[in-house]
């Protein structure tokens, strides 16, 4: 088969491939490890070697348009989000030196390892408090719903220091953004966009409320950074950045707890072992960030021709950094199809990115991960999936994303 057949094969939003993307980037590891995907208009990159090669060459492989929508805006949709400042530009995710040096810096300063250290025991009360409200109800129920995401939401408007009162708005805000990345129809369009920009403004009003009336958050935090020779944060860069680290911090964290339940309670005595052992936690996140990373994958755009993987590419080449593929990489990752939560190997991952673009939370994401499993072991040890429960998984090109995890355990 030719690499252009198969990536006539990439049909990474219809139900049977999001079952099981996997044999698919084992054939394009094998076959094709760098081809184009026509209906995207993306080139897949599929093997660890190449994208890391990728993501370490700032220079030749830009990630400007890092998260631009597959297909334009329509007109309609445009002219509901241009006037609340919407942009597809995602500041940190979508920039390249020196903007991005710039912006990383000013975040580090405000966003750093203190900072996550001091979280540490508000996210356990969070986490507890949660669990609380689980627990008393019927010993079942359906954990990214009634769990996950409101804990992750609850643990992002805390760092930020959003009103909690605002957390399932923001959460539909984000849902409506995700919608951006899947063909849908006009009015549904049109509706998203206005959650949008009302999400748009709604940050807007908040920075500047932090501007006149500093308070003990990241937002007053990121306004106040400063590094020598650079200019501080502007409210629209702050409007955008906040956006991104919202959506992030909440979707990435939600869909990593989620995942990560999944295949320890699916996996049989891997829960048990657990139980025995909360030493293995932290191991266990590391390998579901490599089995089944959360963030499929990133886009990064060639600034010139380039040969990559042996295969030629032109200038402007839009590529599709396959880090889910990457991270069953035969050559890397023995029996990666395995999952194994003793592997030794399992944080050379591409899970949270690489290179320079590392994700800016990702101690938050583990230390968020690693307190919610470790509670749930304590409280619910004899949770198990409900019988006959099957995850799927909603259509999204760039996150894998459970749609639902039904779990029960004796009264």
């Amino acid at each position: 088969m030719s690499p252009s057949q198969l990536g006539l094969e990439f049909t990474p939003l219809e139900p049977h491939f999001l079952k099981d993307p996997f044999p698919f980037y084992a054939r394009l590891r094998r076959e094709a490890p760098v081809t184009f995907a026509p209906a995207f208009h993306l080139w897949l990159v599929s093997r660890y070697a190449d994208v890391v090669t990728v993501l370490k060459d700032a220079r030749t492989f830009s990630s400007r348009d890092t998260l631009r929508p597959p297909v334009a805006l329509p007109r309609e949709v445009m002219a509901l989000l241009e006037p609340a400042g919407y942009t597809s530009d995602y500041p940190l995710l979508g920039d390249d030196p020196p903007a991005h040096t710039r912006l990383r810096a000013l975040v580090g300063k405000a966003f750093n390892q203190a900072r996550v250290n001091a979280l540490e025991p508000r996210i356990r009360q969070l986490v507890s408090d949660h669990l609380d409200t689980l627990l008393g109800g019927e010993p079942r129920a359906e954990l990214i719903s009634e769990l996950i995401s409101p804990l992750s939401m609850s643990v992002m408007t805390e760092l930020l220091g959003l009103p909690a009162s605002s957390a399932e708005r923001i959460k539909q805000w984000c849902d409506d953004e995700k919608l951006f990345f899947v063909p849908i129809p006009l009015e549904q369009h049109l509706r998203a966009a206005r959650g949008v920009a009302d999400f748009r403004r709604y940050l807007r009003e908040l920075v500047e409320d932090r501007r006149k009336s500093p308070r003990d958050d990241l937002i007053s935090s990121l306004l106040q950074a400063r590094t020598e020779g650079d200019r501080p944060l502007d409210t629209d860069e702050l409007v955008a950045l906040t956006c991104v680290l919202v959506f992030a911090g909440h979707e990435t964290s939600t869909n990593l707890i989620a995942t990560a339940l999944h295949h320890l309670l699916r996996h049989p005595g891997v829960w048990g072992e657990l139980r025995k052992d909360t030493y293995l936690v932290r191991n266990a996140i590391e390998e579901t960030l490599r089995y089944d990373s959360p963030v499929v994958g990133m886009m990064r755009t060639t600034t010139a021709p380039v040969q990559l993987g042996g295969t030629a590419l032109p200038e402007g080449a839009r590529l599709f950094l396959l880090f889910a593929s990457g991270n069953r990489d035969e050559s890397v990752f023995e029996q990666g199809e395995r999952f194994d939560i003793h592997r030794a190997s399992a944080v050379r991952h591409l899970g949270f990115g690489h290179g320079i673009h590392y994700c800016v939370g990702a101690s938050l994401g583990r230390l968020e991960a690693q307190l919610t499993l470790e509670a749930l072991l304590e409280r619910l040890p004899g949770m198990r999936l409900a019988p006959g429960e099957a995850v799927s998984h909603l259509p999204n090109l760039v996150h894998r994303v459970p749609r639902h995890l039904l779990v029960e355990w004796d009264a």
